[in-house]
């Protein structure tokens, strides 16, 4: 008789960090990937399908005090462009300039200032939260000037908002609405191998889900994100989170440092990305 294997979790969280990570970058999961990247970006599937795919890369840090980060997802499609694929979970006054800060720390450690061959960005974040108040389900966002000209292609911000994509009017892809409905949803494992039946492509991310839940190492790892995910909302009820953004605007700010002393982009668009103010860069500059 063979023993029952036990089973740590059967209502999966898609929207958990360390489950997102794992079905974004798994080969076993590569087509499911590849699908969403493909309806997002525009980027040829073959380009996608041969891309590295990482989860939880680490960011340089600038100096011995700054706290250790991460991006969620990194697709290194080749030598001229990278996604950052962030699923975000809850809302922070902090979360967006966040992301942004990984996309131009890497284009802090990827740029040689002597070099007129920089990398293209394209961040995408995943909203369960519609911190914009719009009706639109997918937001894109470029460097724009005065006068509403694109700027560089060096930089592009996609929001696809998760709930909008469900409910949404709006003419959105099959794609993103289906996947879409897979991460916001929370079903039992059962039923997500019912619903998805004879769909290979999802079939494959609910056997992979299906095999974490019994994997006790991956299992830890799951439990301190949702741990985490109720601590971010303990602190957002009690006010203890100030603190912390403050300490994190210092990370912000020894980016904008790097960035103003390569010249790759101009003031505004380091506002943009960092949340810092034109005056608070412009005294970075005189410093």
């Amino acid at each position: 008789m063979v023993k029952k294997r036990k089973v740590y979790f059967d209502n999966p969280n898609f929207k958990n960090d360390a489950l997102f990570k794992v079905i974004m970058t798994s080969p076993k999961t590569r087509k499911f990937a590849v699908g969403i990247l493909n309806a997002l970006t525009g980027i040829k599937k073959e380009y996608l399908e041969n891309a590295t795919y990482i989860g939880g890369e680490e960011i340089n840090k600038k100096n011995i005090n700054e706290k250790k980060q991460s991006t969620d997802v990194t697709v290194k499609v080749n030598d001229e462009q990278q996604i950052i694929v962030e699923m975000n979970q809850y809302k922070t006054d902090v979360i967006f300039p966040k992301n942004s800060m990984y996309v131009m720390s890497r284009i802090v450690e990827n740029t040689n200032a002597g070099d007129t061959l920089y990398q293209k960005f394209i961040l995408i974040n995943i909203d369960n939260f519609n911190a914009f108040k719009t009706k639109k389900p997918l937001l894109t966002f470029l460097i724009r000037d005065e006068e509403g000209h694109i700027e560089n292609e060096l930089y592009k911000s996609i929001h696809l908002i998760l709930e909008n994509c469900i409910n949404s009017s709006y003419n959105i892809s099959k794609e993103i609405k289906k996947f879409a409905e897979f991460i916001y949803e929370k079903r039992k494992i059962e039923e997500l191998e019912s619903k998805y039946k004879g769909d290979e492509i999802y079939m494959a991310v609910v056997r992979t889900v299906k095999e974490l839940s019994t994997d006790p190492e991956f299992s830890g790892y799951y439990d301190i994100e949702e741990k985490h995910r109720q601590e971010l909302v303990d602190a957002k009820n009690t006010g203890i989170r100030e603190g912390k953004e403050e300490g994190e605007k210092q990370a912000y700010i020894s980016t904008a440092k790097k960035l103003l002393q390569l010249g790759v982009i101009t003031a505004e668009q380091i506002s943009e990305a960092t949340g810092l103010t034109l005056e608070e860069i412009q005294k970075l500059k005189e410093e």
